[in-house]
């Protein structure tokens, strides 16, 4: 039944007609445009930069960690920027670091690492640690007393874990010390395989920051002074490197790809008649997403947004949606009467290849565009590059190949002047296995009409979707979220390696920070025993290590104040006990009006932060739930505005998250896809088996992908978002086509259908993965899911369009073909001759 959205269909098909007769008069006015605007749009590359920060683009913005983060960053950071570094330290045999060989390597290197300058051109002089680690420089103050304790040998001291008394102050050096061995009666310390250092770097200056990180990986990686010893380092920078390298690896696959699109266009684009066949006019078809390319980039980078790594995977796409468009032109210029005006040729090329383009860049940008909403930034980034590529793509394709093909159309005029005339040529005059190969296409989609149309197959499909959905089911009830950079580094990288081992190594103790924004008047009782109260709820929350892992100046200050016989709290001796030397590392944990201190005024704390240890989990998706807890603990206190954090805070919501995200983005895409059906697509049947075939192919992908090892993070969220759109491509031709054709009945239908679109098609889904799959030459997370995610789109996608969804489409249209809506009106030309006729039927431009 056609819908009343039918009647727009002749103006869309007027207006094509009308831009393919103005490109076939002008070919170069179109092609100077384009090219002109390309080169205004490269402009925009001045402001291109670049952001890979994992933590911050790969977590929901939506997401509580993101106000956590920046509460706890802007308390640490105190007058200048912080950066966090962490050293991974173990024994190359994984033995124990209390060997002489390995713990005199141990000391040397916490030494050496203490000892690191690097120069500032500010101040024209050697800046070190102790310039940047301020009021930080005291992290590590566990680890050095207790291998100055066990270096001097002093019998008399025994080393308790987790909390040791050293001169009199308890240290807790669970934070330092892992894989250790305790004796359970006496809880001494026997034996530490992993010793985990942190230095917190702060200065006004981060360049200087990021060249002390310097100086530290080549000391820990490129140095021979530590035999006995595996060293492993991890700061934000490092990370970004890791993050970068997803796309830097992935970005010089693209000329190979491109060469190899090049060479497949040509030989697709030879006929029988060698003045027919368009390899020339195919490699510049192929060399359009090249200019669509630089004028997505110059447009998006004009705007500020940062490119990132996961948008060179938009530039496969750009490759791969571009070459689809070429085979769909040259399929509707060889269907074209070659003895008509160039103009006229180009004017129907365009109204049919338009019409059909039009479907699925509209399905496309739905489906990026659906994602431009997102609020994970690095999902939203590939969805606005993914969106602008692709009307860019679309526009120049559209503009530019028909210019093309209009200059290049008189090779083909065979008058008899002409082709008595010596043509200097590689190719002989008449292809004879283009002839073959076109009869055999044709005897392939004929029968393969016919078998669609019969009830075996029919059965078959059934059959075949009832364990397609099961297994696709199944694959997608095991889906799980995996964050981590260990998931989207070179598995062989140091810093991957560092994760993987660092998260088993931190499930027997890590550290939650608390900030307690409004302290409050703590001479008052009342506020006194309700964050007393808040602190214990944390030590005794699931999971919690205990009191002994808390790091928290109040109590070492009602102690204070107790040695001085002062019973009531007061403020007026905390800058006193801060500037005792031992306890100076309670400095950088609270932040004090001095002078309000002196009076005796609550304003003397304006904000501090406290910490205590947990254990056992480390997993995002197993962190989730107790995150959640600490939540409820800090609304259960709203006077002390407290917030808890942890490193891990960011990517267990956004584990938390994506699940729910991805089934909200396949049914919001299902809807969008629905209406652009409506519009595009006026007939019931033919949208109800487009929208079946989408479903079941994006079931297909999401389940199967997870089967093969992909899980669910944000690269696959867009690889997704790809699938998604690519899926819809083929069943959105296959639809168009079968309705707008006609023919007596549903299987002359499908045979003109297939005919008409079906090699097409099958050359666009095999240039797709020919574009993809080169990145198998150097392999990374990136390419590998999207090569995963393009193989079973294009198999998919392939199976249903050609199979499945006309076994639909046959099964449930009339045999009687449903009134067309009012065609535009042709000019009547002569027919050709019989040679040309038998041609004419050849489809697939081989």
């Amino acid at each position: 039944m056609r819908l009343p959205t039918a009647r727009y269909e002749p103006y869309m098909q007027k207006f094509y007609e009308s831009l393919g007769r103005s490109i076939g008069s002008h070919p170069w006015l179109y092609i100077i445009a384009l090219v002109t605007f390309t080169l205004i749009s490269s402009a925009g590359l001045l402001r291109f930069h670049q952001i890979n920060n994992a933590r911050l683009t790969f977590t929901d913005s939506r997401a509580p960690s993101r106000y956590e983060g920046r509460v706890v960053e802007q308390f640490l950071r105190q007058n200048g920027t912080l950066s966090i570094v962490e050293v991974l330290v173990s024994a190359r045999d994984n033995g124990s670091l209390l060997r002489p060989d390995q713990f005199r390597q141990l000391q040397k290197l916490a030494r050496d690492i203490r000892k690191l300058t690097v120069w500032d051109d500010g101040s024209k002089r050697r800046i070190g640690f102790v310039d940047l680690c301020e009021p930080y420089c005291q992290k590590n103050d566990a680890f050095d007393a207790v291998t100055r304790v066990i270096d001097a040998n002093l019998s008399s001291v025994e080393i308790t874990y987790p909390t040791t008394e050293i001169l009199g102050e308890k240290v807790f050096i669970a934070n330092n010390f892992y894989r250790i061995r305790v004796d359970l009666e006496t809880k001494r310390l026997l034996d530490f395989r992993t010793v985990l250092l942190h230095y917190f770097l702060v200065h006004a200056d981060p360049s200087l920051m990021l060249k002390w990180e310097n100086e530290l990986v080549k000391l820990c990686y490129a140095s021979k002074r530590y035999n006995f010893l595996r060293v492993l380092v991890v700061t934000d920078f490092l990370v970004a490197k890791e993050v970068k390298k997803l796309g830097t690896d992935t970005a010089p696959l693209l000329s190979i790809a491109l060469a190899a699109l090049m060479v497949f266009l040509c030989v697709s684009s030879l006929r029988y008649h060698r003045e027919e066949s368009k390899p020339v006019e195919a490699v510049l078809g192929g060399a359009i997403p090249i200019l669509a390319s630089v004028a997505t980039i110059g447009i998006v980078s004009a705007t500020g947004l940062a490119f990132q790594s996961i948008v060179v995977s938009t530039l496969f796409l750009l490759l791969a949606i571009g070459v689809d468009d070429v085979f769909i032109m040259l399929a509707a210029w060889h269907r074209t009467d070659r003895r008509c005006r160039v103009e006229e040729r180009v004017a129907a090329t365009v109204r049919e290849a338009g019409c059909s383009m039009t479907v699925t860049t509209v399905t496309n940008l739905i489906s990026f565009g659906n994602g431009v909403f997102s609020s994970t930034p690095v999902l939203q980034t590939f969805a606005i590059y993914s969106t602008v590529a692709s009307a860019v793509c679309f526009a120049f394709q559209l503009l530019l190949f028909p210019a093309i093909l209009a200059l290049t159309a008189n090779r083909e005029i065979r008058d008899d002047t002409v082709a008595n005339k010596k043509r200097h040529s590689c190719l002989p005059d008449r292809l004879e296995f283009v002839k073959k190969g076109g009869i055999l296409h044709d005897d392939i989609f004929r029968q393969l009409s016919h078998w669609v149309c019969s009830t075996w197959m029919r059965a078959t499909v059934v059959l075949f979707l009832c364990i397609y959905w099961s297994i696709s089911l199944y694959g997608a009830l095991q889906a799980r979220t995996e964050l981590g950079i260990q998931h989207f580094a070179d598995k062989s990288s140091l810093t991957a390696q560092f994760k993987v081992e660092h998260e088993e190594v931190i499930k027997s103790m890590q550290t939650l920070a608390i900030v307690v924004q409004t302290a409050g008047d703590l001479r008052n009782s009342t506020n006194m025993e309700r964050l007393s109260s808040m602190i214990r709820a944390f030590e005794t929350e699931q999971y919690s290590y205990g009191a002994e892992s808390t790091f928290c100046w109040l109590e070492r200050y009602e102690e204070f104040l107790q040695f001085y016989e002062k019973e009531k709290f007061t403020y007026m001796y905390l800058p006193d006990f801060l500037a005792s030397p031992a306890k100076q590392h309670y400095r950088g944990t609270i932040k004090m009006n001095e002078s309000a201190c002196r009076v005796d005024h609550p304003d003397c704390i304006a904000s501090f932060l406290f910490t205590t240890g947990f254990t056992t989990v480390s997993h995002y998706n197993e962190m989730h739930p107790l995150i959640e807890k600490w939540r409820a603990i800090s609304r259960k206190y709203p006077e002390f505005a407290a917030v808890s954090y942890t490193e891990r805070h960011m990517f267990a919501d956004q584990s938390a998250s994506l699940p729910g995200v991805i089934w909200e983005t396949l049914w919001s895409e299902v809807f969008c896809m629905g209406l652009s059906f409506l519009i595009f697509i006026p007939d019931t049947v033919s949208i109800a088996a487009g929208m079946f075939a989408l479903v079941s192919v994006n079931l297909g992908v999401f389940g199967f992908l997870t089967l093969w090892g992909v899980h669910i993070d944000p690269i696959s969220m867009a690889a997704l978002l790809m699938s998604i759109g690519f899926s819809v491509d083929i069943s959105a031709h296959i639809s168009y086509h079968f309705y707008d054709v006609k023919g007596k009945t549903t299987r002359d239908r499908l045979e003109t259908t297939f005919l008409h679109i079906g090699w097409p098609t099958i050359q666009g889904g095999m240039a797709t993965l020919l574009a993809m799959v080169f990145i198998l030459l150097r392999p990374s997370y990136l390419g590998i899911v999207f090569l995963k995610t393009v193989f079973l789109v294009v198999l998919f996608g392939l199976l249903h369009g050609l199979i499945v969804l006309p076994c639909f489409l046959s099964l449930f249209s009339t045999v009687s073909v449903p009134s067309q809506a009012p065609p535009i009106p042709k000019k009547k030309h002569p027919q050709p001759d019989a040679m040309d006729n038998q041609q004419m039927t050849v489809r697939n431009d081989l």
